[in-house]
């Protein structure tokens, strides 16, 4: 649960404070006093004490640092007591777009952009991204640290950029999102440790449809990770194996998700087809099957590749 509240955390962290540096150590730094502080047992809201911590100790590492200004960072906070942090349950802005969008500046590398949003945004550990990047951990590190020095140096805002920059950023946003759902079906039927993952891209691809409504594109990633979640409870058998799609039992997926791609996939069948909108209509096709008894879709399939 920490680990999938992370990337809202340092998402809200990076944009209050527009240092993904300082968000990071921040967290880091939350985490390690939740160990002691809830030694008895947890706060009511996890999360909610987590970014409260942090926010704390970003502010005070920036006071101790001599760098606060009075113009761009909030006046101090009271301290808050023992039972403040256990109870308090603050609304954490989702910032994980803006925070998205950031990691897919032009002025960062391609290569750099999926690593730095799987690091920040969905908290993997740079172990797991240099595993999935098959490259040394070290040659990682320094990927991601010339990321983040080129944002800093670049005065990259952090926000969403207009209509007017889209072309130039969300191709490599859908691609980083792309990334980010495969890494957590890593271990091909998407129940292990980053299983969560899965689910936070459902989130995430609704809020960028419901913001670029006439992007088919958008609406294609929405619809893919629709139909591709809803055959998850097929994807094993009672011994752990994995079942080939065109084996999987029909009545066990998710007929409100599949619902839920079909609407989004509507939206893509107004306008031009592109390779996204091809790839959730081939997701759509299977999911079209009521039972095994139907035929599979081989013919539609293979005229859609």
């Amino acid at each position: 649960m920490l680990r999938a509240d992370g990337g809202r955390i340092i998402a809200a962290l990076a944009a209050r404070f527009r240092d993904l540096d300082l968000a990071e150590d921040a967290l880091a730094e939350a985490y390690a006093r939740a160990v002691s502080a809830w030694a008895d047992a947890p706060p009511a809201n996890p999360a909610g004490w987590l970014y409260r911590v942090a926010t704390r100790v970003a502010l005070d590492s920036l006071r101790r640092n001599a760098v606060r200004q009075a113009a761009s960072l909030p006046e101090p906070e009271p301290e808050p007591t023992v039972e403040d942090l256990m109870t308090a349950a603050p609304l954490i802005p989702d910032e994980r777009l803006r925070l998205i969008f950031v990691c897919c500046h032009p002025a960062i590398h391609p290569d750099a952009r999926a690593a730095l949003t799987l690091r920040l945004v969905c908290g993997l550990s740079a172990q797991e991204i240099a595993r999935a990047f098959l490259i040394a951990e070290p040659a990682l590190l320094q990927r991601l640290t010339r990321a983040k020095r080129k944002i800093a140096d670049a005065g990259v805002p952090f926000e969403v950029p207009g209509p007017d920059h889209w072309s130039e950023r969300l191709d490599a946003v859908l691609l980083t999102l792309e990334v980010a759902y495969a890494h957590a079906h890593a271990d091909g039927a998407g129940t292990g440790r980053h299983a969560g993952y899965a689910e936070e891209m459902l989130g995430i691809t609704a809020a960028l449809a419901a913001m670029l409504p006439t992007e088919s594109e958008v609406q294609a990633l929405a619809a893919t990770v629709r139909f591709a979640e809803a055959r998850r409870p097929a994807r094993v058998d009672s011994d752990g194996m994995m079942v080939p799609l065109a084996e999987q039992e029909p009545a066990l997926w998710s007929a409100p998700l599949i619902a839920e791609g079909r609407r989004y996939l509507a939206a893509v069948l107004a306008r031009p087809l592109r390779t996204r909108g091809i790839q959730a209509l081939i997701h759509a096709e299977w999911c079209a099957r009521a039972s095994l008894a139907d035929i599979a879709p081989w013919p539609a399939i293979l005229t859609l590749y």
